[in-house]
């Protein structure tokens, strides 16, 4: 085992050594989930050719519209989670457990229909490369069958990593991203159809994961402990669920939206651009395991904290993930962006010198970067934690989709270069964090006056 106790209590003990043994299986569950992710690209990049990488890439943003902003709801559900389990509530956790699964089951469905028959006008609307535009949407199709499984993995994680317990969602990732490599390799000899194959052994490994979960849940003691026979949905739940799950369903729809065109604007380059910034997307998804974890870590010690009205505690966790999450987001994002050109070249067949050009530069607005985004995480994390969760929403909503727009109807018509594309990521993250941290000392010093409110 990784370490000798899976489930930490952050209410109990020192607090750095807990950050320290929860964020690290958060990291290497999200870094071996994108290296898995990333096979997806070299399989296409090594048995394909660039128009099947082009393919995929063509496809990020519509799939992170569709599937990521609903997963948006299981990420809001963390805060309530991680309360209940630090009042030790054990009859709000069932009941708010079994709903979010109902929910996420239903909506997974809804979500997959969309995607199946709206993928080919997502993809027209976003300038998809005529030449892999048929690709692009049979990806989309196969791998929206997942979306089910992919929603009930979301909130069943959450379960388990608000009570403490980031080892089983890490074991589960690996089981199922050893699922998706095999299927990978083993599908692309079989058929000749590449992207197809890659989609059918994306949406495998999410099913595996989703089952994987749901039976840890149905083993597990205590409060968390799912029966399947018993499950109930609970109005009260649900409307906790939607009160802090939409607000970061929004925040993660504003992203894909604000990136919409500005894929668009990446795809009118031709098809080396849009390969070259799937194959650098895909190596920003990996720097992200350095960064986003410590958002998910300061949700769950200061909800736990707040939960067990031990605010001074819940600081102390606040300002912990930060130092740590600034440090580690920056050493890992500047050291990618320095190795970007060699772990670019497996990724992008016969070494395409044009595509790895465009990879390169997304690598050094984005990766080069990401600290600041790291520290967005944890700080819209500390305003979800307590209770301000529309703030984030808004934030996001001037900050990331407002100033892109802007970005995008004003400052690149006059400018119509990549690099310009590309900065637009890094002054919208400059811009949240001002207001982020403006933010977070306004609710702060209003917490310290009227109290945590509880959920």
């Amino acid at each position: 085992m990784l370490l000798k106790s899976r489930s930490i209590d952050a209410t109990q003990g020192p607090i750095l050594k807990k950050i320290i043994l929860y964020a690290l299986p958060l990291i290497l569950s999200t870094l071996v989930q994108k290296l898995f992710n990333a096979v997806d690209i070299v399989v296409l990049g090594n048995m394909a050719d660039s128009m099947a990488v082009a393919a995929v890439g063509a496809t990020g943003s519509i799939v992170s519209l569709v599937i990521d902003t609903f997963v948006g709801l299981a990420a809001g559900t963390k805060i309530i989670f991680a309360r209940q389990f630090g009042a030790k509530d054990e009859e709000r956790i069932k009941r708010t457990e079994d709903t979010s699964l109902i929910l996420g089951t239903g909506i997974g469905l809804v979500v997959a229909i969309v995607a199946m028959l709206f993928a080919r006008w997502f993809l027209v609307k976003t300038n998809c490369p005529a030449e892999c535009l048929d690709a692009a949407e049979l990806y989309i199709i196969v791998y929206s069958v997942a979306a089910p499984a992919i929603m009930i993995y979301n909130f069943g994680s959450s379960v388990l990593m608000a009570s403490g317990d980031t080892q089983r969602p890490l074991y589960y990732i690996i089981i199922s991203g050893l699922v998706n490599v095999i299927l990978n390799v083993v599908l692309c000899l079989l058929l000749e159809q590449k992207v197809v194959a890659v989609a059918v052994s994306t949406a495998m490994s999410q099913i595996v994961s989703a089952a994987l979960v749901v039976m840890r849940l149905c083993k597990m003691d205590g409060p968390g402990k799912l029966v399947i026979r018993k499950m109930r949905f609970s109005a009260q739940a649900l409307g906790k669920i939607l009160r802090f799950g939409l607000p970061t369903a929004l925040n993660h729809a504003i992203y894909p939206l604000a990136n919409l065109q500005i894929q668009t604007a990446v795809n009118s380059f031709g098809v080396a651009s849009t390969a070259g910034n799937s194959a650098g997307s895909t190596l920003d998804g990996m720097v992200s395991a350095f960064s986003g974890p410590f958002g998910t870590t300061a949700a769950t010690f200061m909800g736990q904290n707040f939960g067990a009205d031990r605010p001074e505690r819940a600081h102390k966790s606040f300002f912990h993930c930060m130092w740590i999450g600034l440090l580690v987001g920056g050493v890992g994002g500047i050291s990618f962006f320095l190795l970007a050109r060699p772990l670019l070249l497996p990724m992008i067949l016969g070494n395409d010198l044009e595509a790895i050009n465009y990879g390169v530069t997304r690598m050094f607005f984005v990766a080069g970067f990401y600290w600041i985004a790291t520290m967005n995480n944890i700080l819209s994390s500390s305003l979800n934690a307590y209770g301000y969760a529309v703030l984030t929403s808004v934030s996001s909503m001037v900050c990331i989709f407002g100033f892109r727009m802007a970005w995008m109807w004003w400052i690149y018509p006059v400018f119509k270069t990549f690099e310009c594309l590309m900065a637009c990521f890094t002054v919208s993250w400059s811009l949240l964090f001002v207001a982020n941290i403006v933010s977070n000392i306004v609710v702060r010093a209003i917490a310290k006056k009227k109290g945590i409110k509880q959920i």
